[in-house]
């Protein structure tokens, strides 16, 4: 009796509802609970690259950069006003997924923390880099988590001459800039521009006074590689970055599109 009785109940309940089409109900993912700040992270890092073992470390972002117009290549970056962190994935078109702004959290225990240009990075171990790509969406899933917030991720206003090293894989936005080199040129050299065929990446000096510089990085790979730099005074946004140019330490920005740099009134 008791075995009809349950038939009879499963019966009713598919005939209130074999007729709707309805989208089920996305599994909700309980997010990992964050213990660590970006900026503690930082201090955690020795030097080179080692594993994050032997201790649960959960950390919080929001995306700060997009691959879309493809300055950015297989990876991404997340802030929490502290300090940031680039995830290497290895995946493409990440910021379908990981758009900017979206929340992000990582469980990194099991990943190797290390640092490229200044930038910390998390990924795997790596003879080659400093770390490697996770390289499959399985492996990304399983330490990287995406969150249901977005936020609009404000750039930190600066100038050249405060420019700090753990602000590196921030957001950060310098205005009065004026290119310092050639007047006339483009971002970097698309395939189109370069002998080879094969793009080239540029790094080009913007002054805000004699004293006061900084270079932008752009990709021979970007969307927007051969288009002309504005002349001007210009405000530019970017992921602050360490670079190196005729043997010089330098600090870079790197644009996320075009977007990214406005013109300014003289």
């Amino acid at each position: 009796m008791k075995r009809l009785c349950l038939i009879g109940v499963l019966w009713a309940c598919l005939a209130c509802s074999y007729n709707r089409f309805e989208e089920p109900e996305p599994e909700k993912i309980v997010l990992p609970v964050p213990n660590m700040s970006l900026e503690t992270l930082r201090t955690l890092y020795p030097g080179y690259p080692v594993e994050v073992a032997g201790v649960k470390v959960v950390l919080s972002g929001y995306v700060n950069t997009s691959d879309e117009a493809s300055n950015f290549h297989r990876s991404f970056m997340i802030e929490d006003g502290t300090g940031a962190v680039e995830i290497r994935a290895g995946l493409y078109d990440l910021y379908r997924w990981y758009e900017p702004g979206r929340q992000v959290v990582v469980q990194a225990e099991g990943l190797t923390l290390g640092m490229d240009n200044g930038v910390l990075q998390l990924g795997l171990a790596s003879d080659r880099y400093p770390t490697g790509y996770l390289d499959h969406r399985v492996l990304v899933e399983r330490y990287v988590f995406r969150g249901d917030q977005l936020e609009v991720i404000h750039p930190r206003l600066v100038e050249p001459g405060m420019l700090r090293e753990e602000w590196c894989g921030m957001l950060v936005r310098i205005e009065g800039l004026r290119l310092a080199e050639t007047p006339d040129t483009t971002w970097a050299l698309p395939a189109a521009l370069t002998a080879t065929g094969i793009p080239r990446s540029v790094s080009l000096k913007f002054r805000t006074s004699p004293q006061d510089s900084v270079y932008v990085f752009t990709s021979g790979y970007a969307d927007f590689a051969g288009k002309r730099v504005p002349r001007g005074r210009l405000s530019i946004t970017g992921i602050l970055m360490r670079g190196e140019v005729n043997g010089r330490e330098v600090y870079q920005l790197k644009m996320r599109d075009r977007n990214d740099v406005q013109n300014m009134a003289d």
